[in-house]
C-alpha cells in the first residue's frame, strides 16, 4: 500500500476508535448493563414510531443503576426538547433538572445547562434561562480558552491496523487521548460562543445590568475570581471561534 494512503487509513482508524464510544447514548456515562442497552435501543426506535417519550419514561421504573437513570433523564429531556412530535419544553426542564442531580461528565453538564436554558426560554422563563447560561459560562471559565481554535495534527509516528508491534497499541491510545483533549477544547470554545449569544439574547428581556449579572453569578458560585472573566467575555465582541 502507498505509505501516504496507509497513514491516512490508520489515522482514520484512530479517529474512529476515539469517536465510537459516544454513538449510542447522550450522557457520556458508562457502566450500562447489556439489558439496559438493548431496552434503550428499542425505546429509541419506539419514541420515533410513537411520537411519545413514554418508551423512555417506562424504563425509569425498570432500571435503578444511577448511570442508567441519569442516561434516561438526559434522553427524556432531549426527547421533550428536540424530538419531532414529542416536544414539551416544560417536561424537558423537569427531566433536565433531575439529570443535573447526578454526577454527569463536565461536557454533559454544560450541554444539559444549555438545553435546559433553551427550554426555559420557550416557556417564557428568561430569568431561569439566564442563570443556566451563566452556570455554563462559569464552567467554561475554569479552562484556558485564550489560545483559539486548535487544529488537529496527524500522528508523528505511524499508527497501523493489525500491527504486531506491541508499541502500536500504546500509540493508538496516546493519539486518542490527544484527540479527546482537542475535541474537548473545541467543544468548550463553541459552547462559550453559544452561551454568550444566549446571555445577550435574554439579557434585554430581564433588564439586567453588568452589576446585576455579577450579583447573579455570586448566587451561583462563591468564587468571585471567575466573575471578571465572564463579564469581560460578555462585553467583548463574540467572534465565532471555528474557521
Amino acid at each position: 500500500m502507498n505509505p501516504t494512503r496507509r497513514l491516512a487509513a490508520v489515522f482514520f482508524y484512530a479517529v474512529a476508535l476515539h469517536a465510537s464510544s459516544a454513538l449510542a447514548t447522550h450522557s457520556g456515562l458508562s457502566g450500562f448493563s447489556s439489558d439496559f442497552l438493548r431496552d434503550y435501543d428499542s425505546a429509541q426506535k419506539a419514541v420515533d414510531q410513537s411520537k411519545s417519550a413514554e418508551p423512555f419514561v417506562a424504563l425509569l421504573e425498570r432500571y435503578t443503576n444511577e448511570a442508567e437513570k441519569a442516561e434516561l433523564e438526559v434522553s427524556i429531556g432531549l426527547a421533550y426538547g428536540q424530538r419531532t412530535g414529542v416536544v414539551d419544553p416544560a417536561k424537558a426542564v423537569a427531566h433536565f433538572t433531575t439529570a443535573l442531580q447526578y454526577q454527569l461528565p463536565e461536557k454533559t453538564y454544560m450541554e444539559v445547562l444549555m438545553w435546559r436554558g433553551n427550554a426555559q426560554e420557550q416557556i417564557k422563563k428568561p430569568n431561569e434561562a439566564l442563570m443556566d447560561y451563566l452556570r455554563g459560562l462559569l464552567a467554561c471559565s475554569y479552562h484556558d480558552l485564550s489560545r483559539g481554535w486548535p487544529e488537529i495534527q496527524s500522528p508523528k509516528v505511524p499508527i497501523y491496523m493489525n500491527s504486531l508491534d506491541p508499541e502500536n497499541g500504546e500509540r493508538v491510545r496516546d493519539y486518542n487521548t490527544y484527540r479527546k483533549f482537542i475535541d474537548f477544547q473545541r467543544f468548550l470554545l463553541m459552547q462559550r460562543f453559544f452561551l454568550i449569544e444566549a446571555v445577550k439574547r435574554v439579557q434585554p428581556e430581564v433588564s439586567k445590568s453588568d452589576d446585576q449579572i455579577v450579583d447573579i453569578l455570586a448566587t451561583l458560585s462563591p468564587d468571585s475570581s471567575r466573575f471578571g472573566t465572564i463579564t469581560d467575555w460578555l462585553k467583548s465582541e463574540n467572534v465565532q471561534p471555528w474557521p
